[in-house]
């Protein structure tokens, strides 16, 4: 084997521990709540992922320093591998249960198990589970722990736990992450970490005190400010009232707000801190107008969704939360185009959302406006001379646009490619509207649905939107450097 593979075998083997810890942590619920049968499944699970890792790294601990191709390649193969292991409880525990319910016998199906561990890692929220309540407690829990370290990433866990070393930058920077709140990066992983845990920690509360009962409020509260949307209840927020709804509205949105902003609130500027951030203003601006419009889409249409279930489907949209409080298959096309974009543009970035984040959305709008406000002030300039700082100030927001027009347009070829995949597996009876939605959830790491995901869906259908979910979660460009060091590999060996 060559070096440069030894160096990804050797950090996929660390990365595989991260499932295998999960699983042993899990294991005391199975006594906790008497489900003695999903003990050997969780064990199984840990052994699954541990005895490779640790062979892997052992094997391999010798090989090169990582560069950042590496640690691409190795942050797409580890979000391959470490939701297969995922697939594993929930495989095993229904197969281990002889008078399972309907619910539990679906994850007897390898893709059902499979779309189940890939949406849940990826914090997507797009479930093959008919009704979540019937589910054991340690299959429930499996879902939103999955989903709580998926939200910050598999990666950031590893590198807070194992990875202290130089390569730790370029491991941060391939999981989708640009923010870095202290310089160290073994720094910020732990400073996201306790961030991550008190907001958990208060959303569990916040969620108590409004009605959840408690198993609920740590279900809820560990996806909701993952951004995921799993639930313990059959109709996600609809089979709360009022105060729970609100409640997970501020935990959507403290989910939307990156890492290094809630630093900063909590250690410095506080408020202040707000008026001088673009993603704040973008997120409140299109939270305030969004909502808005999609209210009075859903008057206009009357599809009997109140001023409460707009904000926060549109909140759920823009957060990539996923939570539910209307069936959406009976929403207008219109209102659900709006959540498409809403879900397209997602979050801040350095948050636990997915989509475009909302920093690339300010830098396209801000480009074009500047590109469309030139021509029309200035027709006639070909040549501007400028001071060298402004010049190179200019020619940094230049490539930063266009880097934002490059990943829109990745999004959209994505999108169109998923939707005729989807279209396909769906049937001729399923609408354009419901079917870019939902594709569009799949790539923006959502979790809304109107109803085309689920058990039976076919197979290919499954298996695209499994693509999509991962593809989303590594915002492509990670996914294009393997498939390109794929093809350098095939042109190496053709030429030998």
């Amino acid at each position: 084997m060559s070096p440069h593979g030894k160096t990804v075998l050797r950090d996929l083997g660390v990365v595989l521990h991260v499932p295998g810890l999960m699983a042993l942590v899990s294991l005391p619920l199975a006594w906790l709540f008497g489900e003695g049968t999903a003990a050997g499944p969780l064990l199984i699970t840990a052994a699954a992922a541990l005895l490779p890792g640790q062979v892997l790294y052992w094997s391999c601990r010798r090989a090169p320093a990582m560069r950042l191709r590496h640690a691409m390649v190795t942050v797409v193969i580890s979000w391959i591998a470490v939701p297969l292991i995922g697939t594993l409880p929930f495989l095993l525990i229904a197969g281990a249960q002889p008078a399972a319910s309907e619910t539990v016998l679906v994850f007897r199906d390898f893709w059902n198990a499979l779309f189940e561990a890939m949406s849940g890692f990826t914090s997507t929220g797009l479930t093959m589970t008919p009704r979540p309540s019937a589910l054991p407690h340690c299959l429930q829990w499996w879902r939103s722990f999955m989903q709580w370290v998926g939200g910050v990433g598999v990666v950031v866990l590893m590198l807070s736990v194992f990875h202290p070393s130089g390569d730790a930058y370029r491991l941060y920077f391939s999981e989708a992450r640009e923010q870095t709140i202290v310089p160290d990066i073994a720094a910020t992983v732990r400073t996201i970490w306790w961030i991550y845990l008190l907001y958990t920690a208060l959303g569990m509360l916040l969620l108590w005190a409004t009605g959840m009962d408690g198993w609920q409020a740590v279900n809820y509260a560990m996806t909701g400010i993952a951004t995921g949307g799993f639930g313990v209840t059959d109709n996600s927020l609809a089979d709360f009232g009022a105060g729970p709804r609100l409640a997970m509205v501020l935990i959507m949105l403290a989910g939307a707000v990156s890492f290094a902003t809630h630093y900063r609130l909590l250690t410095r500027d506080r408020v202040a801190l707000l008026w001088r951030d673009a993603e704040i203003h973008a997120l409140v601006l299109l939270l305030v107008l969004g909502a808005g419009l999609l209210a009075l889409e859903n008057l206009w249409y009357g599809s009997g969704a109140t001023w409460l279930d707009s904000l926060f489907q549109w909140t759920s949209a823009l957060a990539t939360a996923g939570f539910s409080t209307a069936p959406l298959e009976t929403w207008s096309p219109t209102a659900l185009v709006l959540l498409s974009l809403a879900m397209a543009c997602g979050g801040a970035a350095g948050a636990t959302t997915g989509g475009l984040k909302l920093r690339r959305v300010v830098r396209l709008a801000s480009g074009a406006f500047a590109r469309v406000r030139g021509v029309a002030l200035h027709p006639w300039r070909l040549m501007d001379h400028k001071p060298m700082a402004d010049a190179a100030v200019e020619a940094h927001t230049a490539r930063t646009f266009e880097a934002a027009i490059v990943m829109a347009a990745l999004w959209a070829a994505a999108v169109f490619a998923g939707t005729l995949l989807l279209l396909h597996a769906a049937g001729p009876g399923a609408p354009l509207d419901h079917v870019v939605l939902e594709v569009t959830s799949a790539l923006g790491n959502v979790g809304l649905t109107t109803g085309i995901t689920g058990p039976g869906l076919h197979w290919s259908g499954k298996l695209g939107l499994i693509v999509v979910m991962w593809m989303g979660r590594l915002e492509i460009v990670p996914v294009l450097v393997l498939v390109a060091a794929l093809v350098m590999a095939a042109r190496h060996r053709a030429a030998k």
